[in-house]
This record gives C-alpha cells, sequence and structure tokens, in this order.
C-alpha cells in the first residue's frame, strides 16, 4: 500500500511487522531477504536484498542476476551465498577460521516462505558449499537439519564437491 511519496518523489511504502515477515525469505550466512519493496505503482514488485555485512554486497548482485535471468529466490540465494561461501572470506567458508579444536566447520540454512520450508546443516567439514546441502536438505528429506559426518555423507550421497581442508590454510 502507497500512503505518499518521499521527498525524492518515490513512493512510501506502509507495511506492518506480520506483512514484512510474510513476505520475506531469510537466510543465515548472507542475510538476503527477498520482500516486497518500493516501486512506482502498487503492482509493480520486485526484490530487495540486504546484506549485514559489506561482503554480501557482491552477494546480492548475483542474487538480482539470477532472479534477473528468470531464476526462482531460492536459486538466486543459493548463487549469491556460494559466492560468498567460495569468496576466502576469513570467516565464512572453507577459508574460514577453525573451531576451538582446529576444525573448520560450516553451517548453513535457507529457508523458504512458501510452504514453510527450511534445511539447514551445522559442523560440516571439507563442503565447499554447505548452503547447497542444506537447501537438499529442505527439498529432499523430511529432515530440517543434519549434523557433522551425516550431513557430510548426506552432501557425498547428493554428488556435491569435497575437498581435504588443513586448518592450518585457514588460520
Amino acid at each position: 500500500r502507497f500512503a505518499e511519496q518521499n521527498q525524492r518523489g518515490h513512493p512510501v511504502v506502509e507495511f506492518n511487522r506480520r506483512q514484512m515477515i510474510a513476505s520475506t525469505l531469510s537466510v543465515t550466512g548472507g542475510s538476503i531477504l527477498s520482500a516486497r519493496l518500493l516501486a512506482t505503482s502498487p503492482t509493480q514488485r520486485r526484490p530487495l536484498m540486504i546484506s549485514t555485512w559489506p561482503f554480501g554486497k557482491d552477494a546480492n548482485d548475483r542474487a538480482l542476476a539470477v532472479l534477473q535471468q528468470g531464476g526462482s529466490t531460492l536459486d538466486a540465494v543459493e548463487a549469491g551465498i556460494r559466492l560468498v561461501e567460495s569468496s576466502g572470506n576469513p570467516s565464512v567458508g572453507l577459508s574460514g577460521r577453525p573451531n576451538a579444536a582446529g576444525y573448520v566447520q560450516l553451517d548453513a540454512c535457507i529457508m523458504h516462505g512458501p510452504g514453510h520450508r527450511a534445511g539447514a546443516v551445522a559442523a560440516l567439514e571439507g563442503i565447499p558449499h554447505p548452503i547447497s546441502v542444506a537447501r537438499r536438505v529442505m527439498e529432499k528429506t523430511p529432515h530440517v537439519m543434519l549434523v557433522g559426518q551425516d550431513a557430510r555423507q548426506f552432501a557425498l550421497e547428493e554428488g556435491l564437491d569435497a575437498r581435504e581442508v588443513d586448518a592450518g590454510d585457514a588460520i
């Protein structure tokens, strides 16, 4: 619902918390949200991408490109997060810091508003793209979360790439 225009002539969108939550697709790790956005008319819709960290801008750009090419919101979220997972960032992906025991373990969660579906993995070792594993957990299993060796085994059974990780390389 467009109540008015701001000083620059852009429409101001009014919606309550329930409407905001109901219209979003949120993902941990990259914090990408797809929601109702400012538009030139009440019938137009376009994505809204929000990143918590500056390195999320590239993820948003990748996700937007996927949407513009006709991909689904899940395809867009996965593509954006995969970019960050492989970016060499010292806090994300296989290049991230090891845990207290010296192992690089990764977590990911993906949610899809329609159908109220979610998939997650935690303590995953040696799989470069945990977001892809989380999505497959959501789409191909009755589970919401797989952890540790079970998550790794599922990823391997799904044919996802695995790599040996030396925690010394991540420090």
